[in-house]
């Protein structure tokens, strides 16, 4: 059965046909070694071998069709986080254990290995990978029943090689809230999730440069947020925070007076902007603020918000995508669009789903360039040269899309539903399975 905090987070994203989910992610097992992974690589799935975990040759759980692949590894342990693409490697996390692959082969090109150890019977690893500037920054922790502890940052070289460790010293989840001014941001919560002033919990500000703590502030459960260039802004259950990021003191908290739960937050043109999921009644949905005051400068009524997104304007996703200038003037409106979370936008194009299909919006008036059949939750996540790569994880199927045109260049079938998001840069697209098979296909 599904947690609270964990329906929350789903809600949040807009997920909230998916919330009876389990998500198994973060269920890693015993901490690998580098002798626990062969260095052997399986051009297109390779010839099956014993069938065994950790045997090289043995073909991957990953059908592909209209692609071969150009390596494929069977790591033999459960992944804790997504892949992450970052300077010619791939790299993602087994048990404790972070692998970084050469992109271009798949061959291990170091490990290393988190001093977190899950200790007991029920505590499991889990791990989140980002990359930013060019070094890798890998949260590591281990989770218990409700609960969790142990959460331990370390930012890594393309090489491998620690630059530093932060430990926040708190028990709870651990959340890589984004960067900004020189920092990461932590939000930390645990299962019992209260309300804007339940408090119990803190979000933390982490120096880049040396992995000193820069500044810690008391907030509620986290359950997501945004980072820009001089603000950080936290969700918590039924409000916002926005903290200024050199010295971590609150601006204002923003609590919307009507219902609804806060969906999305974005950052940008001196303004923090806060979106709310409701389907039915009246007022305000998406919400203006003068990032120094909280001060409400305009709002949206009347449409449901999956999310936001800031570049040069505001993009609002829900019923419609919706771009609003600078005082709330509606520039266009796409109504096929949906779901638009985590994609990529770029200066032609900006890529969503709608109606069981992939779908590219010009950026400057909203119309349709494109769209092509998917599946009803195909979303899309990267954009690497002239491919977009999308994933549906209820229906287990990644798509590759010439961003030109939209044309299908392949589609990949996994064995599990939810697995890793897919990752993209080198020409390739990197799709891993729950049960550590990774395969990298040209784009």
């Amino acid at each position: 059965m599904v947690s609270r905090r964990t329906a929350l987070r789903l809600a949040g994203a807009g997920l909230v046909g998916l919330a009876g989910c389990t998500d198994r992610r973060g269920a890693g097992t015993p901490t690998a070694t580098e002798s626990d992974a062969p260095d052997e690589t399986t051009p297109g799935g390779g010839t099956p071998g014993d069938g065994t975990p950790d045997d090289p040759n043995r073909n991957t759980d990953v059908e592909l069709e209209g692609a071969t692949p150009a390596w494929a590894r069977v790591l033999g342990e459960d992944l804790s986080t997504d892949p992450a693409y970052a300077d010619g490697h791939v790299a993602v996390v087994v048990g404790t254990t972070a692998y970084g692959l050469d992109a271009a082969t798949g061959e291990t090109a170091w490990t290393f290995e988190s001093p977190v150890s899950p200790g007991g019977d029920y505590g499991r690893p889990t791990a989140t990978l980002a990359a930013h500037d060019g070094v890798l920054y890998a949260l590591v922790g281990v989770s218990v029943g409700t609960g969790a502890h142990d959460h331990v940052l370390h930012a890594l070289t393309p090489s491998g090689e620690e630059r530093w460790t932060y430990e926040s010293g708190i028990g709870g989840f651990h959340e890589l809230v984004g960067f900004g001014d020189g920092a990461a941001v932590l939000g930390t919560s645990d299962d019992a999730v209260g309300g804007p002033d339940s408090g119990g919990h803190a979000t933390i500000a982490v120096d880049l440069a040396a992995g000193r703590e820069r500044w810690r502030t008391e907030t509620a459960d986290v359950l997501g947020g945004t980072v820009g260039d001089d603000v950080a802004v936290v969700r918590v259950n039924g409000a916002v925070d926005c903290l200024a990021l050199a010295t971590g003191e609150r601006r204002f908290r923003f609590a919307p007076a009507v219902d609804g739960r806060i969906s999305a937050s974005a950052v940008g043109g001196g303004r923090v902007f806060a979106g709310l999921l409701r389907y039915e009644g009246d007022g305000p949905t998406a919400y203006a603020l003068s990032a120094e005051d909280g001060t409400e400068d305009w709002t949206v009524d009347g449409t449901v918000v999956t999310s936001l997104r800031y570049l040069d304007d505001l993009y609002v996703g829900g019923e419609h995508v919706v771009r609003y200038g600078p005082d709330g003037t509606e520039r266009w409106r796409y109504d096929g669009g949906g779901l638009v979370a985590d994609v990529p936008f770029y200066d032609d194009a900006l890529y969503t789903n709608s109606g069981s299909r992939v779908v590219a919006v010009d950026r400057q008036d909203g119309r349709e360039l494109w769209g092509t059949a998917a599946t009803d939750l195909a979303i899309p996540r990267a954009r690497d040269g002239d491919a977009v790569v999308s994933s549906d994880g209820q229906a287990r199927t990644v798509f590759a899309h010439s961003a030109g045109d939209g044309i299908e260049r392949w589609r990949a079938t996994l064995p599990d539903e939810y697995p890793p998001t897919p990752a993209a840069g080198g020409d390739g697209a990197y799709l891993a399975t729950v049960g550590g098979d990774l395969v990298m296909v040209p784009l």
